[in-house]
């Protein structure tokens, strides 16, 4: 028995892509320390309440592109291609997770949050997951997605959600995830076509990708300078740590804007995601010290 449930316990985080939802839950934490003292509910519930609820979007995301997951070498041994378990059984897990999070946003946050975090969760599996496989431009309106999470952390805490700072934050995570997923295009370009998916590789030049991706990189930068005006703050430290990360990303990403210099499109995949990270980490401490 004690091995049955330790199988299912790390199939059900294999099937709830733990990894990315777990960042998930950290920009949902970031959103709720950002907003203005008093808070009104403990941080623990609405970290609680996305990571279940994203571990329920993920696991329905793995049970309806199963049948693609299977043609990408990518994919295929997820644990629905691979046989590990039943599409009944990753049902059961989706409802349980689901349920479980909606309680505890419903029960432990506002209504504000809660229909912030129901409606990520229909836009990805109700309308993302099934643009993506007609359009190559689904990454845009899907990316829409990743401004949910720290507007949710910021409502639970009871921060006004028009304010400009968690707007600037939330706009920040949606512009990043697009050059993001663009870099993933060039590892992985073979498995979406093998798949039949519709991608940007395949409907123009790879330099004109490579030019596209580089200038989505600069908005995410600029994006991401951005932020300390819309919290009209005036920490020069925050603006020389900020503009230090995004002289290192252009750095890095310079050879996209060089096509006949050979590309390593993994280290800048995994420096725009530092990137993210470091901003957010920034921004987060910058708001409790105040460095001036």
């Amino acid at each position: 028995m004690w091995e049955s449930i330790k199988k299912w316990f790390f199939l059900s985080f294999e099937l709830g892509k733990i990894k990315i939802t777990f960042s998930v839950t950290i920009t949902t934490a970031i959103g709720y320390l950002l907003a203005p003292e008093p808070r009104d509910s403990y941080p623990l519930w609405p970290i609680m309440g996305i990571l279940l609820i994203g571990l329920s979007s993920a696991a329905l995301n793995q049970l309806q592109d199963r049948e693609l997951d299977k043609k990408m070498n990518r994919t295929k041994h997820r644990p629905l291609p691979s046989g590990r378990v039943t599409p009944r059984q990753v049902g059961i897990l989706v409802g349980i997770y689901l349920f479980a999070g909606m309680f505890i946003l419903i029960t432990k946050t506002n209504i504000t949050a809660t229909l912030l975090g129901l409606s990520a969760y229909i836009w990805y599996n109700g309308f993302y997951t099934y643009l993506k496989r007609v359009s190559s431009i689904a990454v845009i309106p899907g990316s829409v997605i990743g401004g949910v999470p720290p507007a949710v952390g910021w409502a639970a805490a009871g921060g006004y959600i028009l304010d400009p700072l968690i707007i600037a934050v939330c706009m920040f995570m949606f512009i990043w995830q697009i050059p993001h997923f663009w870099l993933l295009l060039f590892l992985y370009g073979d498995d979406y076509q093998r798949a039949g998916l519709p991608s940007l590789i395949h409907k123009i030049s790879a330099k004109n990708l490579r030019f596209l991706t580089f200038g989505g990189i600069v908005v995410t930068i600029i994006s991401a300078l951005l932020i300390p005006f819309a919290a009209s703050v005036n920490t020069y430290f925050l603006y020389l740590i900020l503009s230090i990360f995004s002289l290192v990303l252009i750095y890095l990403s310079f050879n996209l804007v060089r096509p006949s210099v050979k590309m390593n499109y993994k280290k800048t995949f995994i420096a725009i995601n530092i990137y993210s990270v470091f901003v957010l980490i920034t921004i987060f401490i910058d708001s409790q010290i105040g460095w001036k």
